[in-house]
């Protein structure tokens, strides 16, 4: 019994240290400004106001970075999601000359903090002339995804039976009918977790889209909520609100997919 109490007791204190920020940051948007500042602080707005969401949904540059995110999260998620696939086949089913060697490099380029490869990609853009530009967003971006997408759709990729594919193309199937209409379909779990987590990277991303970009046109929101911290200060209330008005579709693409991300985990694990 006292295990159990232990246990659960544990848990209800990190969901509370987990979820208390998240509160704090609901019951900011809610209050008046001058109430924000009070003390000692209150959980429970009196009264309750939308004052803050009302300005961040009339605020031009706000909803302007949120088409932004938009294309670029979306772009980023189906970009990725077909190079990893034909990736991810290729290695799972075809054996050539430096094959392993390749695949484990893939996975290598994850070892370098974000840091260090800023410069390189800095340079990369500027000679390509893609500052400043979705494209060059989204190139960053799929750098760091492909090697967790060619891995885990592998993985996946490698659990599937042959049979299945080797009766395909006897009844006369092409490679590419048998990959996007026989190998993708069985895939779902493991493409959910890739699209998940494609589509969360770019969205939350700050540090390249803070470097890459200049200027509101290109912005996306995860850098846009920086402009909220001023001269004059912090502008707490529209800034929990951009903030959660942000997590949104996070939140949405989370728990639509919840289910299919932890069978593609799972399923997907690669054997070394």
């Amino acid at each position: 019994m006292g295990q159990y109490i232990l246990v659960y007791g544990s848990g209800l204190v990190l969901a509370f240290f987990s979820l208390a920020p998240i509160l704090w940051g609901v019951s900011t948007s809610l209050k008046r400004e001058g109430d924000i500042y009070a003390f000692p602080p209150t959980w429970v707005p009196a009264p309750l106001t939308f004052e803050h969401y009302i300005s961040v949904l009339h605020n031009p540059a706000i909803l302007r970075g949120f088409v932004n995110t938009l294309i670029i999260a979306l772009a980023t998620t189906a970009i990725a999601l077909v190079v990893g696939i034909l990736g991810a086949y290729g290695f799972s089913r075809y054996r050539f000359p430096g094959r392993d060697t390749l695949l484990w490099s893939v996975l290598l380029t994850q070892l370098f903090p974000r840091v260090v490869v800023i410069v390189p990609f800095f340079v990369t853009l500027r000679n390509l002339d893609l500052m400043n530009t979705y494209q060059g967003l989204v190139l960053v971006y799929l750098m760091v995804i492909f090697p967790i997408a060619i891995w885990m759709i592998k993985g996946f990729f490698d659990r599937l039976p042959v049979e299945i594919e080797e009766a395909a193309v006897v009844d006369g199937a092409s490679l590419w009918r048998l990959l996007w209409q026989v190998v993708v379909p069985m895939s779902r779990p493991a493409l959910a977790a890739v699209a998940m987590y494609s589509f969360i990277l770019a969205w939350n991303e700050f540090l390249f889209a803070l470097v890459f970009t200049s200027g509101a046109e290109k912005r996306p929101l995860s850098v846009g909520l920086a402009f909220f911290i001023d001269e004059n200060g912090i502008r707490w209330g529209e800034l929990m609100a951009a903030s959660l008005l942000m997590s949104v579709p996070a939140v949405l693409v989370f728990t639509f997919s919840q289910k299919l991300l932890v069978r593609g985990l799972s399923e997907g694990a690669v054997k070394g």
